[in-house]
């Protein structure tokens, strides 16, 4: 047989239910079982699967006996979605899946209503319990991935806890997302910030940001990657190696959602999913399926990550997004959320919002300002956000000069090329920088800048970036 990413394992009687988990999961090899013998149950599964995508995807045998599962115990991982009306049949198939499928990860539905059958994970947590009106009541999806993530957390914390000490790396000037999954990641190690500290090659500026890290009382340490080297584990949290212009000394984890930046065959572990809105929805999924209480603040943390890299779920979501902010919103403390979102901007800005209009350029769609040396680094996006309500413009390229760095914010309508991938071929190796469809910054050396194209005036720097923007966007 073929090998994919894994065996999804389907034994139930209900034609309906298999039908349904044939079309919903996509990422896994899927086999149905089907009763040896002919009759009403096998007609109905046949016609309910009749539209399955391999034709192998119907599999008749005895799931009474042991032989039917230790047919399926090369693959790895393997999930086994259990529903069996008949009490003492599903009693004698769960116990051949525990015995002969030792490393499966387990979905049992069971009839009776929530408070009869509350959902619990048994079996040292490999095995997720729940009632069919529990399942009905939310996406099916979202279970299946539940019992997925199951195998993906395992190997991240084999990974990881060999290790005494583990670097939580984020991007540098780290945002809410990056921060937030690097609170669930150490949540999920049961670390504390000794044992595994959130680190980054940049310190943080935005005032929302900065805000987040005082009322959570989370500590990001500034390093260089040299000091990579006292650590025994490297996990990259919302980021990954291909966004830095230089090679990390060590990789043993990446889990992000930005688009790819390199293949990382020689990473032990890796979950880069770009069709999520957030690294904080990712790692949402990692505590749920774990069983890890999701206390407040991290609660806060998360549903603030998965609103700020999505706009408030206006941007890039898909139903993993909304199902996650679904089941954190109720954990959060709303007060702290509100004034991380909402912090104060100094009255210096109105200076610099007033010389940014003053000095707008557009041509072909693209409106670029250039706000010269600025106090702090996050008024550049924030007049970067300002300036795209603009009627006509799809891209927005807002520049500014901070702590000797020339720092571009991007911004687009979401509906033309995707900012980050522009972002990278003007970068091309002498800065760095990357985002995501609609938004993405780019960070270049005020020296390596000047070398390449003399003093930056503000004619000269607006003339530039119109022109790499002209030749890369359009």
């Amino acid at each position: 047989m073929k090998s994919q990413y894994g065996l999804f394992l389907v034994i139930c009687d209900d034609p309906e239910l298999a039908s349904t988990l044939t079309h919903v999961q996509q990422d896994m090899e899927i086999r149905v079982w089907l009763p040896s013998k002919h009759g009403q149950l096998q007609s109905s599964l046949i016609e309910a699967c009749e539209n399955a995508a391999d034709s192998d995807t119907l599999v008749k045998g005895d799931i009474t006996k042991p032989s039917f599962f230790q047919q399926w115990q090369s693959y790895h991982p393997i999930c086994v979605v259990l529903s069996i009306k008949d009490g003492e049949k599903y009693n004698v198939v769960r116990e051949n899946i525990l015995n002969e499928l030792p490393e499966s990860r387990i979905l049992s539905l069971q009839i009776g209503h929530p408070d009869e059958v509350p959902r619990k994970l048994a079996n040292n947590n490999r095995e997720l319990m729940l009632s069919w009106t529990e399942l009905l009541s939310q996406p099916i999806s979202a279970e299946l991935r539940h019992i997925e993530t199951a195998h993906r957390v395992k190997k991240i914390q084999d990974v990881l806890n060999k290790g005494d000490k583990v670097a939580l790396l984020l991007q540098p000037d780290p945002d809410p997302d990056g921060i937030a999954a690097a609170l669930a990641l150490r949540a999920l190690l049961g670390r504390n910030k000794l044992s595994s500290p959130i680190v980054s090659f940049g310190k943080v500026t935005r005032p929302e940001n900065l805000a987040m890290l005082k009322l959570l009382d989370v500590e990001i340490t500034t390093i260089k990657p040299e000091d990579l080297a006292h650590f025994d584990k490297v996990a990259l949290l919302d980021t990954q190696p291909g966004h830095f212009s230089f090679p990390l000394p060590r990789v043993d984890v990446v889990i992000d959602h930005h688009p790819l930046s390199g293949e990382y065959h020689d990473i032990p572990y890796k979950d880069i999913r770009t069709r999520y809105g957030a690294t904080s929805t990712i790692m949402t999924e990692y505590l749920r399926g774990s069983a890890v209480n999701i206390g407040q603040r991290l609660a806060t943390a998360l549903l603030y990550g998965i609103k700020s890299d999505t706009l408030h779920l206006n941007r890039e979501v898909i139903e993993a997004d909304l199902y996650a902010f679904m089941r954190l919103y109720p954990l959060i403390n709303y007060n702290l959320l509100r004034r991380m979102e909402k912090p104060e901007l100094p009255l210096s800005f109105a200076a610099d919002l007033s010389k940014a209009l003053q000095t707008i350029e557009y041509k072909e769609n693209i409106l670029v300002t250039y706000l010269g040396h600025v106090l702090r680094e996050d008024l550049i996006p924030q007049t970067a956000d300002f300036l795209l309500q603009f009627e006509g413009m799809e891209w927005v390229v807002c520049a500014g000069v901070f702590e000797k760095q020339i720092i571009l914010s991007v911004r687009n309508v979401g509906y033309v090329k995707n900012a980050g991938d522009v972002v990278k071929k003007i970068v091309n190796g002498w800065g760095q920088g990357g985002g995501h469809r609609s938004m993405a910054k780019a960070i270049f050396p005020l020296d390596a800048w000047i070398s390449r194209y003399g003093n930056p005036s503000e004619v000269s720097v607006k003339r530039i970036i119109l022109d790499l923007f002209l030749e890369h966007a359009v």
